[in-house]
């Protein structure tokens, strides 16, 4: 058994802290009529960049069947046996979730898998991460998922958002839930929830204490776990993202390691410019190092 694995853009593996052979799927980033691949024909800084200049609120397209089946016959010539496919949270992205049924029907000769991440951005790079890992090291197709399901288990986010508008013309974050209204003179926390959807967390008054109050959330819940990797992701925000690392490594005595990393432009273009968030990723019990 050699097992092959891929994520799609959404994982910021190509501005992940690690080296690693994921085959990256790409999608598209659709300014009105221009369409821009992401990763080939724009980077991140180049997306933000771009995103604080004009008016429009980016769409985004999954990545196509051709791209799933060339990173499936990629790893068959060269003898792989299976590919396990880590996408974004079906819940922010339903191309994931039938995508084991419509490709079994394509291919022959090799096994394909999905994992259901149930995340975005980093934490979910990380899952697939941690999937190469165990693959590397012989582990089985079950194995790997069970313990894909651990990690997974064990990831939380927050993240505070300076314009929701991004989110709400997208249709990741529900205009009609009875919170966006009333955000004018606060600045919410959200959630990546357990399954996978973003969800209001909590509102604050102002910016700084949002921060502040995402800072005391993460180390509630991290501070019974003996080893944690913590994420601060950011659009733009390199400045502030590095302070709150910082903070975190000065008080957080169960961080295995604190990375700073940008939010990959498939995901940017949901929630715009000036986004600050915090992943908190428990390792205890993994069978292998991450």
């Amino acid at each position: 058994m050699k097992i092959g694995i891929s994520a799609d853009c959404s994982s910021g593996l190509e501005y992940f802290p690690k080296d690693h052979t994921v085959q990256i799927t790409r999608t598209t980033i659709n300014f009105q009529e221009e369409v821009l691949i992401d990763g080939i024909d724009i980077t991140a800084d180049e997306f933000y960049e771009k995103l604080s200049n004009t008016d429009i609120v980016p769409t985004t397209s999954a990545p196509t069947m051709g791209e799933i089946l060339k990173t499936i016959q990629y790893y068959k010539d060269k003898g792989y046996t299976d590919v396990i496919h880590f996408p974004i949270s079906y819940n922010l992205s339903t191309y994931g979730e039938n995508l084991k049924a419509t490709v079994s029907d394509l291919i022959e000769g090799i096994n394909f898998h999905v994992f259901s991440t149930r995340s975005a951005t980093n934490i979910q790079g990380y899952v697939a991460y941690y999937g190469e890992i165990l693959a590397k090291k012989g582990y089985d197709v079950e194995t790997i998922f069970r313990e894909c399901d651990k990690l997974r288990n064990n990831i939380k986010a927050y993240f505070v958002v300076d314009d929701l508008k991004y989110l709400v013309k997208n249709g990741r974050l529900s205009a009609t839930a009875g919170f966006i209204g009333s955000l004018v003179r606060v600045k919410p926390i959200l959630t990546l929830s357990d399954q996978g959807k973003i969800e209001p967390f909590e509102k604050v008054r102002t910016h700084a204490k949002a921060i502040n109050r995402m800072l005391e959330i993460i180390d509630n819940e991290s501070k019974n776990h003996k080893n944690v990797i913590y994420v601060v992701l950011h659009t733009k925000r390199l400045d502030d993202a590095l302070e709150i690392a910082e903070k975190i490594k000065s008080t957080q005595k169960n961080a295995k390691r604190v990375e700073v990393a940008t939010i990959t432009p498939t995901v940017g273009a949901h929630i715009g410019c000036g986004v600050l968030g915090i992943g908190r990723i428990v390792v205890d019990n993994l069978i292998e190092e991450i």
